[in-house]
């Protein structure tokens, strides 16, 4: 990459030359001392970047920003003043940005590499065979994204990830460093580095991908993975790039630092985005008991044991969701909401959607319902002190309405407390009776279920606490003046028709 960079300052121009070319492999660099012996220079050599010190630039120099433009120069600005004439003249002349002085060391580099990837990127319209022409063997960015012509042979792609895309630059870089001994092109992409080759080489070219993911690994030590997929003659160039692109996918749940081979279209399989009333009712008593062994095993099962054919990484994500709103109910039952438990709670979140990997996903919610739980044991006796009789028997309750063997009696018992007293004193304190309240926190779960799923009424029944359909109608009737069935047929009414 060549860097030209104009500066008055001496010093700071060596400073500049040695962070460059000692963190830049292949940068070499120019520097000139006035913009007059640049526009000399200029008409005979033009640069991949321009470094120009922008306190130079007085109102007679305006002539170089046209020039700049007209010769389509990548330009970086350097300066000491934070002015609007500054920033006008970055903004009108295009420059890529104005680095305003102390700048760090990491933020040039990290400038002059954006720009070299750009410049890489745009070399594409160039043949970029290494090893060799291949006759016949040839395709561009086009065949990729736009053209449905077929190979004129059997070709293998093989996407190269990091977890963070600003990786990818020096992923790119590293591959065109690499002594492959056989014909390939690079593609650089948003979302990975895609290297193209003749699939009669495959085996061989494997055997390179280890030495470079090994190479990586050491030098870069951040995470890789590999996946490769070899073409059938049917498919498209686009069509393989499009297949190729959804095998990626599958690092969701294999990881990186590894090497995935595959030449079968991805075929996801189908899932149940949310948890069923059963598995709800199942982590309701998990996290009530503070069964945290229980809830290991049951996330570990249901999340780490998954084998192709995978399911959608994308529905797995709302899955962990559905799992998260039953502990999101857990802290609204115990007033846990606190603003570090919020913050903690919203971290786990934004880890389901952003964490490429499940396994993460997994450990970051697995230690946080385990802090949860184990915080909660310990403030438990602190908790029952504050609270009110009353208050600690609607937590039961809520806890407990789904259990058709539960009531009054066994209230009591787990409060250590008469029956008869724990009758009276609930009334005089909530006004109204413990049965009652029982019934209301039963019925209305019944009516979340009848909202949001389409399960039988006798499973509704059983799943808030009635042995029987019948007595379970008897009381919906009694509270909401109709029938569980004319309550769903009135919901389906009102929703629009899609």
């Amino acid at each position: 990459m060549q860097i030209h960079l104009v500066a008055k300052d001496t010093l700071e121009a060596e400073g500049i030359r040695w962070i460059v070319e000692t963190h830049l492999k292949g940068a070499t660099m120019t520097t000139f001392t006035s913009l007059e012996a640049y526009v000399q220079q200029f008409a005979h050599e033009s640069p991949d970047l321009l470094l120009l010190d922008m306190d130079a630039w007085v109102y007679e120099n305006e002539g170089i920003g046209e020039l700049l433009q007209k010769m389509r120069i990548r330009w970086l600005g350097i300066s000491s003043e934070r002015i609007f004439q500054t920033a006008y003249r970055g903004l009108r002349f295009h420059a890529e940005d104005v680095l305003f002085r102390p700048f760090s060391p990491t933020n040039l580099i990290k400038q002059i590499q954006q720009v070299r990837y750009q410049v890489r990127n745009e070399q594409r319209e160039q043949p970029n065979w290494r090893g060799g022409e291949a006759e016949g063997f040839s395709l561009d960015y086009p065949d990729l994204f736009f053209l449905d012509r077929m190979p004129v042979r059997a070709i293998t792609m093989s996407a190269f990830l990091t977890r963070q895309t600003d990786t990818l630059p020096f992923v790119y870089d590293a591959l065109q460093e690499f002594p492959f001994t056989k014909v390939h092109k690079l593609f650089a992409l948003s979302e990975f580095v895609l290297c193209v080759h003749d699939t009669q080489d495959e085996a061989f070219f494997h055997e390179e991908y280890r030495t470079f993911l090994m190479q990586w690994k050491e030098k870069v030590a951040k995470p890789l993975a590999i996946v490769s997929n070899a073409s059938a003659l049917q498919l498209s160039t686009k069509e393989l790039y499009q297949q190729t692109k959804n095998l990626t996918e599958e690092i969701f749940f294999e990881g990186y630092d590894i090497i995935l081979s595959n030449d079968q279209q991805v075929h996801w399989m189908p899932m149940d985005p949310f948890l069923t009333p059963l598995e709800q009712r199942e982590w309701i008593e998990m996290l009530e008991k503070r069964d945290a062994k229980g809830i290991r095993a049951w996330v570990e099962n249901e999340f780490l044991t998954y084998k192709r054919p995978y399911p959608d990484p994308e529905i797995v994500r709302v899955r962990l969701t559905s799992v998260l709103a039953q502990i999101r109910r857990y802290m609204k039952s115990y007033h846990i909401q606190t603003d570090e438990w919020e913050a903690s709670y919203y971290a786990v979140f934004q880890q389901i959607f952003q964490s490429p990997i499940i396994y993460e996903i997994v450990q970051e919610l697995l230690a946080f319902t385990t802090r949860l739980i184990a915080v909660e044991s310990t403030n438990l006796h602190l908790r029952n002190g504050e609270q009110t009789l009353a208050e600690r028997t609607k937590a039961l309750i809520e806890s407990n309405y789904w259990d058709t063997q539960w009531g009054l009696a066994e209230c009591a018992d787990s409060l250590r407390i008469n029956k008869s007293t724990l009758s009276r004193r609930f009334s005089v304190e909530s006004d109204q009776s413990f049965r009652v309240i029982l019934h209301q926190v039963r019925i209305r779960e019944a009516k979340r279920l009848l909202q949001e799923t389409d399960i039988s009424m006798e499973e509704i029944a059983q799943l808030v606490g009635y042995a029987h359909q019948s007595y379970f109608t008897a009381k919906f009737k009694q509270f909401e003046k109709c029938t569980p069935y004319t309550y769903r047929t009135g919901l389906n009414k009102e929703r629009p028709l899609s």
